[in-house]
């Protein structure tokens, strides 16, 4: 419920609060009601798919593959469950091998904006990637209208092991690589990534993910701020001009490609949040 969500995440926010200084405090009460207010969508996948907070489609969707043709409401894929009280918090996600279908929620709960547009992306993973994934690329979560390399977040463990997990804020296809490049070719540290060696995800325990973009589709041009976190650390930042050309309607949320693990706690904010902000996420939503 709508409701009962927005309560968790207020309680998760109050838990900082209260162990803050007066003057501390004092100074931080409007950041707490600006998060608030920036929370765009939150899936809990406590008790079902469904998200309990989002602006348009709520409804967890099934597609027959990465072009997206056949969206099925609900979860299809015999491998994916709802793993109820298995979660960092509550319920959890749970994919259960590789398959051609892939869970999605539709793109409009994305904030999307042609001009100087930011945002934060945050989750939970649970996984040992070199033992559970199966050879080739994983993305846990890749949001986009298009491709993986056309106007596109991800963030994904690298096919090689040890596994490397990455950031990727790829532009338009034309703006970043108008040649057409092969992407094998492409020098390792010109493209649009961040890169995590031993990220140490494990099977026993949860770790946070989070990204940050600031100033997409700047109109003068200036470099787009994306950050990636683990834990609520940053772990890197890719700085350059970034051009994301959008019809916010056929952008999909993609969840669990190639991806054999635990997910949880899907929450997407319409504005780059702090440091101190993205640590608030870690807390349990629930807590008094």
């Amino acid at each position: 419920m709508p409701y009962l969500a927005s309560l968790r995440t207020l309680f998760s926010l109050a838990v900082i609060l209260v162990n803050l200084t007066p003057s501390f405090l004092e100074g931080q009460e409007i950041s707490r009601a600006s998060t608030m207010k920036s929370l765009r969508f939150y899936a809990s996948f406590d008790e079902s798919g469904d998200a309990t907070i989002a602006q348009g489609d709520t409804r967890i969707y099934t597609v027959e593959s990465l072009a997206r043709k056949e969206w099925t409401p609900g979860i299809t894929r015999q491998d994916v469950t709802i793993a109820k009280d298995q979660g960092k918090f509550g319920g959890c996600l749970r994919f259960g091998k590789k398959s051609p279908q892939v869970i999605c929620f539709k793109g409009e709960a994305m904030p999307y904006q042609s001009k100087d547009w930011s945002g934060t992306v945050g989750f939970w993973m649970r996984l040992d990637p070199d033992k559970d994934l199966e050879p080739g690329y994983c993305d846990p979560i890749q949001i986009t209208e298009k491709a993986w390399n056309d106007a596109s977040f991800f963030v994904d463990f690298d096919k090689d092991i040890p596994c490397d997990f990455r950031l990727g804020v790829f532009s338009d296809l034309k703006f970043w690589n108008p040649k057409n490049v092969d992407w094998e070719k492409w020098p390792v540290d010109k493209r649009p990534m961040v890169t995590v060696k031993k990220p140490g995800f494990t099977r026993e325990a949860w770790k946070h993910v989070a990204f940050t973009f600031d100033g997409l589709n700047a109109t003068d041009n200036q470099p787009t701020t994306a950050t990636l976190y683990l834990d609520g650390k940053p772990m890197g930042t890719l700085q350059q001009p970034v051009k994301f050309t959008w019809d916010p309607q056929n952008v999909a949320i993609m969840l669990g490609i190639e991806y054999i693990g635990d997910l949880d706690e899907l929450m997407i904010f319409d504005r780059a949040l702090a440091p101190e902000e993205i640590a608030m996420l870690l807390l349990d939503p629930a807590a008094k």
